[in-house]
């Protein structure tokens, strides 16, 4: 974890054991394309939002920028098609996401 050696010299007076791995932890890249995918079925379903509309909140809730949401939207449409077929409401996602209003 970034800091962790600095940490471990000044308080610790220690040394890392071990190699940390670098870059983007994939399963919590996987759990926010989830609930990004969500929040976009939820928006265009339940809110019945234009499309610009959803991609302006998306990207305020996430940090990514248009494109990159629409690039995630579209690697996914599998799961998008299973949320519209299973017809979650928005019961389904404040139990899975309850620090998010839905």
């Amino acid at each position: 974890m970034r800091g962790q050696k600095t940490f471990e010299k000044i308080i610790k007076d220690g040394g890392l054991t071990g190699t940390t791995q670098k870059g983007r932890n994939n399963s919590l890249v996987t759990k926010r394309n989830e609930c990004l995918l969500a929040r976009y079925y939820y928006y265009g379903c339940d809110k019945n939002l234009v499309y610009e509309e959803i991609m302006r909140l998306l990207v305020s809730e996430f940090f990514l920028s248009p494109s990159t949401i629409s690039i995630i939207i579209q690697a996914h449409t599998d799961q998008l098609i299973a949320l519209k077929e299973k017809r979650r409401s928005a019961f389904f996602f404040q139990s899975r996401w309850p620090h998010l209003k839905w």
